[in-house]
């Protein structure tokens, strides 16, 4: 890239409310379900606990009713909640999902209970895949061979939940069938089967709790899937009663912003037109349905790169999930899913960055993470933070074009940003400076001007954040010091030093006039600054 330093002018105007901020980040999704309640990760869950003072994560598993020995492997796990006697009598044991709702509901955060997989004395798959090896088998991927069994299991989950954490705090946990029921990595069934599947779980949770939240399909990204399953929702014949149409209370589905990596690849550059062309396609389909309209979406899987469970050992380039690449790829995310909300008209309640991944692993391995080892918080954790600190009431942000920025996506823009009001009239301004490439590298210089300002002093206090690669950066500090995969006490307190967010400078006091005021800064690539202004006396 050139050296020559461009000039960005960006003006806020605090006067142009923009309706509430929606907190669309705040979820939080893995594979690994036995790894929630061990000592690592319920400090992990303290930390995600303290994110939100107000507001509450939303956690999504895979493996609730797999089979298997109760110890988490990279993408594997299992509750064992379903068995059966000699007889074929069904025997139900909750202990493991119960150690993994408490660690989410001691700390701030709710559960996606994701139906699935399949038990192995319920699956109707060849039984010469029935193994006991340290993996597991692939029977979970399969329909069940008596659904009535299965709609009992729906049942008596549902049921004990509610005996043990209440019908009120159930109420606001959300129920979803399966994973990527369209994916034959997920589900060695047809369209048919799962509908049928859905049929019957909707009947056993509704019987166990009439006000639940049950939805799905939680697609990988085939839109065709999606639209037989609405359609047998709106005006199919229900596999459980006979009778038209299906229960249905939100509806879920996934996107990723690279394809799978190829053996031979030597670069990846993730991106975010490619996660909206998966959202615009399912959006298209949705407007076949007005009943659905209005119903919540759950983006629960929304991620800049797909192979969570590969790192920098398999393909180099993923070294962008160690650096400030990736926390600035999740901001500019969600201001462009904050944007897409009302343009589109779609009732998008989160997304879910899937990312966790951190046993037996070496330091930075380049998984998709929010900590490495020692629970040492990535950069990428210090997005959330980032995005925690905005405000609740969204202003107008415009560019130098004149443009507001708020007319949908611009997968181009190198430099944008967002700006809220607190219920307190503090003002916080994000900004970032981002290129899709990840070797990209240069500053930019911004002149920040702050219109019609509404705090209740003539001064005020201007806290600066930032990421970048010199500043909330562990994986920069680990680098400095060399890289080491065993660091000594000292080395690790040095490492732990970068965890949080930073601030470039001590906060300053500075003079607000009638007109507001004006501030000049730059920035580096892959970049991310949050202005917080308070009034001081």
């Amino acid at each position: 890239m050139s050296n020559e330093i461009s000039l960005h002018k960006i003006t806020v105007d605090a006067s142009e409310r923009m309706g509430r901020l929606r907190p669309i980040w705040r979820s939080f999704g893995y594979d690994e379900i036995n790894w929630t309640y061990t000592p690592r990760g319920k400090r992990l869950f303290q930390t995600i606990g303290e994110l939100s003072k107000e507001g509450t994560y939303f956690i999504r598993n895979h493996h609730a009713f797999s089979s298997g020995n109760g110890l988490s492997t990279p993408t594997k796990g299992s509750c064992n909640v379903y068995s059966e006697d000699t007889d074929g009598k069904p025997i139900y044991n909750f202990s493991l999902l119960d150690q993994v709702c408490e660690t989410f509901l001691q700390n701030n955060c709710k559960p996606i209970i994701e139906l699935g997989f399949m038990p192995d004395a319920l699956s109707r798959g060849p039984k010469s895949r029935l193994t006991y090896q340290y993996e597991g088998n692939d029977l979970w991927k399969y329909p069940p061979k008596d659904y009535r069994k299965w709609e009992a299991l729906v049942y008596q989950t549902v049921k004990h939940c509610v005996d043990q954490y209440g019908p009120d705090e159930v109420n606001a946990w959300y129920w979803e069938l399966w994973n990527e029921p369209d994916c034959s990595t997920y589900f060695e069934g047809s369209v048919r089967d799962y509908c049928t599947l859905y049929d019957h779980s909707v009947a056993g949770a509704v019987r166990a709790l009439p006000t639940i939240k049950i939805g799905g399909p939680a697609l990988a990204c085939r839109a065709k899937f999606l639209d037989k399953f609405l359609a047998h929702c709106a005006k199919g014949k229900n596999f459980v009663t006979g009778r038209r149409g299906t229960r249905l209370d939100f509806i879920s589905f996934h996107a990723k912003g690279t394809a799978w990596p190829q053996l031979d690849q030597l670069t990846e550059k993730p991106s975010l037109r490619m996660i909206f062309d998966q959202l615009e396609g399912y959006r298209q389909v949705l407007g076949k349905y007005p009943q659905y309209e209005n119903h919540e979406i759950l983006f629960d899987e929304c991620d800049m790169a797909v192979a969570t469970n590969f790192g920098i050992h398999d393909y180099p380039f993923f070294r962008f999930n160690n650096t400030e690449y990736f926390p600035v790829f999740v901001i500019r995310q969600a201001k462009s899913i904050l944007d897409y909300i009302p343009l589109k008209k779609v009732n998008l309640k989160f997304f879910t960055t899937w990312a966790f991944y951190f046993e037996g692993k070496r330091f930075f391995e380049g998984n998709r993470t929010l900590v490495t080892n020692e629970n040492i918080r990535k950069p990428v954790f210090n997005a959330f933070e980032m995005l925690e600190k905005l405000g609740d009431t969204r202003v107008g942000l415009h560019l130098g074009s004149g443009m507001r920025s708020l007319s949908g996506p611009d997968f181009c823009r190198r430099v944008d940003g967002l700006a809220t009001l607190t219920k307190d009239r503090s003002m916080e301004v994000l900004l970032w400076n981002f290129d899709e490439d990840p070797d990209a590298t240069g500053e930019v210089e911004i002149e920040l001007s702050i219109k019609n300002p509404v705090f209740l002093t003539r001064r005020a206090k201007i806290s600066l954040y930032r990421i970048d690669n010199q500043h909330s950066n562990t994986y920069a500090a680990w680098c400095e010091l060399g890289s080491p995969q065993d660091p000594s006490p000292e080395q690790l307190e040095v490492i732990r030093g970068r965890e949080s967010l930073e601030m470039v400078e001590s906060p300053k006091s500075m003079e607000i006039g009638q007109n507001g005021f004006r501030k000049r800064f730059r920035l580096p690539m892959h970049g991310a600054m949050l202005l917080k202004i308070e009034a001081s006396v």
